[in-house]
């Protein structure tokens, strides 16, 4: 991504922009029974500030082990995590997180379970200053009517539908001080039309935005739909297989999912998909 300042001299300067995450060559291992289990093998990917980059691949390849190291719950043995050009490796602090349940606390309010990100930003010394909390219940609130959740602010997460739950993950993570949002298969535990909706939902909100988002999933549909670009991963130990460039405009139409482009595309990334577990149950 290029940014073209004009200089009175030598005309327009190009200066490079960093990505807001680069994953650099990434080799994570465990030990299990005695036995090395590798996990990611020479793993890289990144993300440009404002993109939208999906994951796939095949269940147990590595990707929520990929979220913990950008997250920095776990050291990778070899390889970097960058984030806007700084060296975070290790470095918790530095993401909001939306994981597959929507994890609310029971005992706080939707307001207040929409607050706990800021609150527990403003406790650490890797984020920017937080906004006081007067300003912050005020955004949260008006955050919560635009999403069809006015009337619930008081309310009690056991009080909400999965999909309301969802919501207000959602604006926990999009509400935290930091830049990146790491998203881990939000919508696999809902219906298919509650979470043909919250696909929708999360669109039309992220257009309003442009956060920089990771985005996790199996459902390649729901890749294409969602992302610019997406990696399609191998069995573990992951590596990338493929970058598909997703070509569609946005704002995203519904009936996207029916041109012969998009479905090429599908049915080429399943194929990919369909080759890996072929290959894992020969191995």
């Amino acid at each position: 991504m290029k940014r073209y300042p004009k200089d009175k001299t030598n005309g327009p300067v190009s200066i490079s922009v960093p990505p807001a995450l680069d994953i650099v060559n990434l080799h994570v291992s465990f030990k299990e029974r005695r036995q090395k289990l590798s996990v990611l093998n020479g793993l890289s990917l990144t993300v440009e500030k404002g993109e939208f980059v999906a994951i796939v691949g095949p269940s147990g390849c590595g990707k929520s082990t990929l979220f913990h190291i950008i997250g920095g719950l776990l050291k990778p043995q070899d390889g970097q995590v960058l984030m806007n050009g700084k060296q975070v490796t290790g470095q918790r602090g530095h993401i909001s997180y939306m994981p597959q349940q929507p994890a609310l606390f029971p005992w706080r309010t939707i307001e207040d379970n929409v607050l706990l990100a800021g609150e527990i930003a403003s406790a650490t010394a890797f984020t920017a200053p937080v906004a006081p909390r007067a300003e912050a219940l005020a955004e949260a609130r008006q955050w919560l009517g635009s999403v069809g959740l006015a009337g619930f602010e008081r309310a009690y997460p056991h009080q909400l539908s999965g999909g309301m739950q969802q919501r207000v993950a959602f604006l926990r993570a999009l509400l935290s001080p930091q830049e990146l949002m790491l998203l881990d298969e939000p919508f696999s535990a809902l219906d298919a039309l509650t979470r043909s909706d919250m696909q929708r939902w999360l669109l039309d909100i992220w257009e309003q935005n442009r956060r920089s988002v990771l985005f996790i999933t199996h459902n390649i549909e729901e890749a294409l739909l969602l992302a610019d670009r997406v990696y399609v991963l191998s069995n573990r130990p992951a590596a990338v297989l493929h970058e598909v460039h997703v070509p569609f405009d946005r704002p995203r139409r519904d009936e996207i999912t029916e041109e012969p482009a998009f479905l090429e595309r599908k049915r080429q990334i399943a194929q990919w998909m369909k080759e890996e577990q072929q290959k894992a149950r020969l191995s």
